[in-house]
């Protein structure tokens, strides 16, 4: 530092004057006397000006002193800042080299900070994420502005973590610092939350297609609709082709399923339920109809009243007609596809109570085959099970469309008539019946003869339950086969006599053709 002590010549009148001498002035003012007038003026001065300079080292002592301590508490400051900051600090090089990183950033990296400077950042960077760094740079360099990108870095004892990098470039002023600061943060937990996420979505839309599951939402207040994607994809619609209005979609329904789902619907927004659902048939783009479900849900505004409805949709067209296969197949014989034995109650009933209200009548034949045992000992129960499907065949064209032709078991046949008027009705499909079923089966090569045999109960002298009046059936038959195999026989001597006298033989063999073979034939 110069001494103006040393520019000053001491005949001046006064010297040199800033205000760092007349902060000194001031306070050698407020301190010690000035000499006696003992002293000679020119020793005055000088002891003054010795004074004075005195305390000008003292107030620059001070103010350095000031400006260390402020620049020790920028230093703790710039410590809190950079070195504890949650988020990581790096400082690069051309060189793309690490040169400073903070307390944050060695954590991330799970590394020392010793051990990362002067490390390529990308040494640290999963190699498949190695060109976003790439392009992240060339942007940064060629753009001049800030910069970010995400990628994996990797660590030294962990699995690697998701970051983000936000960079951009030093004031070329600042020559003698790094060119690049960049700050990591750390985004591992949302990606693994975004990962997480999307697999669910992913697992949920296999579960919806598998499923065969959407949605589509109804707005009752502007009878406006939206249908997700997968609903057109569903009906085979194309995106926007139809209307989004409710009117629209309900054209679709089934004439006999309309009015009932609609219905539904305005009871339902009328009074919202947790939970609703309805069944319909959909008339689709190829022009059939699908069978579909859907559950209602209500979704209310912040306020309460209600603004949508969430229809949750599925194709259940497969399990309907599962559903109703399994109701066939449980209700008929699997051998010859007639009503069995459960079908045959529930429809005979129906018959029955009609029958009742009407006040007709209504016969019972118990229809079985004479030789079948033989047939069954003598060529296998394969053949057996052929020649019962076609008698069930012949049978089931000998008589009405209004008749019921159903299989007991075995070779046990029943056939409930309707709307009989006499006991010679029932006579008369008897012997057509018998007549039928006469005539050799041939069934791949072999010509088999198999009598039927029939007996006949009448509604409602022989009973009033159906039940009763295939008991009586029974035991009719029971004669019929005693007496006169391949004949009919009715419950009751009247009955017998209303006829027209007691058949009991065979009639003749009918002159028809035979009925070729049996398309599907015994197994070779």
């Amino acid at each position: 530092m110069t001494n103006r002590m040393d520019d000053w010549n001491h005949d001046d009148p006064e010297p040199p004057t800033s205000d760092l001498r007349r902060r000194a002035e001031s306070r050698l003012a407020t301190e010690e006397p000035l000499p006696g007038d003992d002293v000679p003026e020119p020793a005055k001065r000088l002891i003054h000006e010795l004074r004075v300079h005195q305390i000008e080292l003292e107030l620059q002592n001070e103010e350095l002193r000031c400006t260390q301590e402020a620049l020790e508490r920028s230093r703790t400051r710039y410590f809190d800042l950079y070195d504890l900051a949650p988020v990581g600090y790096l400082t690069l090089n051309e060189a793309g080299l690490i040169q400073e990183v903070n307390l944050a950033a060695a954590r991330l990296l799970d590394d020392s900070r010793e051990a990362l400077i002067d490390t390529p950042l990308t040494q640290v960077i999963v190699p498949d994420d190695q060109d976003i760094y790439y392009h992240f740079r060339h942007q940064l360099g060629s753009a001049g502005e800030p910069q970010s990108c995400e990628l994996r870095l990797r660590r030294a004892e962990a699995r690697p973590v998701w970051v983000r990098l936000e960079a951009g470039l030093v004031p070329a002023t600042a020559s003698d610092t790094p060119p690049y600061r960049i700050v990591l943060i750390d985004i591992d937990a949302r990606k693994r939350s975004e990962q997480e996420l999307s697999e669910a979505q992913s697992r949920l839309h296999l579960v919806a297609e598998i499923g065969e599951l959407t949605f589509w939402e109804w707005d009752p207040n502007t009878e406006e609709v939206f249908f997700a994607p997968e609903w057109w994809r569903q009906t085979g619609y194309a995106l926007g082709e139809l209307p989004l209005r409710l009117k629209e979609w309900a054209r679709l329904l089934h004439p006999e399923d309309r009015e009932r789902i609609l219905d539904h619907l305005s009871r339902f927004v009328e009074t919202p339920k947790t939970l609703s659902e309805i069944q319909y048939r959909l008339r689709c783009k190829d022009g059939g109809y699908r069978w579909f479900m859907a559950r209602l849900t209500a979704l209310p505004t912040a306020d309460g009243p209600l603004e949508r409805v969430l229809l949750v949709h599925q194709d259940v067209t497969q399990s309907k007609l599962s559903a109703d296969q399994a109701v066939h197949l449980a209700q008929h014989d699997h051998l010859t596809g007639l009503p069995s034995r459960a079908l045959l109650d529930q429809l005979a009933n129906h018959m029955l109570a009609s029958a009742r209200r009407s006040g007709g009548g209504l016969a019972v034949l118990f229809c079985d085959l004479d030789r079948f045992k033989a047939v069954n000992d003598t060529h296998g129960h394969l053949v057996g099970d052929h020649l019962l499907r076609a008698v069930a065949r012949r049978l089931r064209a000998a008589f009405r469309e209004e008749d019921l032709v159903a299989r007991l078991g075995g070779d046990e046949f029943i056939v409930v008539l309707a709307n009989i008027g006499d006991a010679a009705d029932a006579a008369l499909a008897a012997r057509n019946a018998i007549e039928v079923l006469t005539p050799a089966y041939r069934l791949d090569g072999l010509e088999l003869h198999c009598l039927s045999s029939i007996g006949i109960s009448l509604f409602p002298q022989d009973g009033q339950t159906i039940e009763e009046l295939i008991r009586r059936a029974d035991l009719a038959l029971y004669q019929a086969k005693r007496i006169s195999p391949g004949g009919y026989h009715f419950s009751t001597e009247d009955s017998t006599r209303g006829a027209g006298g007691r058949i009991l033989s065979a009639p003749p063999r009918s002159t028809r053709t035979p009925e070729p073979p049996d398309p599907a034939g015994p197994p070779r």
